[in-house]
């Protein structure tokens, strides 16, 4: 959904603040300069270090997808009270 145009003003040190036109969660830009002049900022987000082997992991990743779509459908369920005990003995 596009929004519309708005002009936002140089400050003396050829800034200019985002401010509410950025979307939850961006931290950052890159920033594409064309030909003309013209500026594309492409929004980026991070993730915390810890997370970063499951978007590297595409079978992993799309598991996760997977099981969010079918809890989002009500198709989740409730896990055994053994659950936890049973990938302790299987680690071990």
């Amino acid at each position: 959904m596009a929004m519309p145009e708005k002009n936002l003003k140089l400050d003396s040190k050829k800034r200019i603040t985002l401010g509410k036109l950025a979307p939850e969660g961006v931290s950052s830009y890159d920033a594409e300069i064309k030909e003309n002049g013209v500026i594309i900022l492409h929004p980026k987000v991070e993730i915390p270090a810890e997370e970063l082997w499951l978007f590297k992991n595409k079978t992993a990743l799309e598991s996760v997808k997977k099981g969010l779509e079918e809890s989002s459908a009500g198709k989740a369920s409730e896990l055994d009270e053994n659950f936890w005990e049973d990938i302790e003995d299987e680690s071990a």
